[in-house]
């Protein structure tokens, strides 16, 4: 193998490399967990509320004072996924939310439920050629209604 053929091997890979780590580069520079601090500490706490002052941390009922104390002494980076339910009022919602900020060093976000996908739109189908069905069948196409024609004057 020549010198020049080499080269061109190790610079082709050299290129392959850096291209499918970039990604990786660019997605990196978010904000960094304290490495210290173990996994399951920093995990995002899923909290909710319904109606009647109702509170549910991990899908577990909890009282309001218990869930304060709780996050009051919870690690500081850890953030609270606010979810609503649908039937409290927005003036609700919004003094909740500014609760939950508040009493969490981690702060706190409205949380979006999943959302089921939805099913993909049909392909589209090309425009019937003339003298064909619309259908792309190649049967004559049905003849105009009379219905359809001008009027006699």
């Amino acid at each position: 193998m020549s010198l020049a053929l080499q080269s061109l091997v190790a610079l082709t890979l050299l290129v392959s490399g850096v291209v499918a780590t970039l990604p990786l580069l660019l997605a990196g520079n978010g904000a960094r967990p304290d490495p210290g601090a173990p996994a399951a500490d920093l995990a995002a706490l899923r909290v909710v509320e319904s109606p009647g002052d109702r509170w549910y941390l991990r899908g577990e009922p909890i009282p309001r004072r218990s869930l304060e104390t709780l996050l009051r002494s919870s690690n500081p980076q850890r953030l609270v996924e606010y979810l609503p339910s649908s039937s409290l009022a927005i003036a609700r919602v919004s003094a909740s939310l500014r609760w939950l900020r508040r009493i969490n060093p981690g702060g706190a976000v409205i949380a979006l439920p999943p959302v089921a996908q939805a099913a993909a739109p049909p392909p589209l189908q090309p425009p019937a050629l003339p003298g064909t069905d619309p259908r792309g069948d190649r049967r004559p196409a049905a003849e105009p209604s009379r219905s359809l024609s001008p009027l006699p004057r």
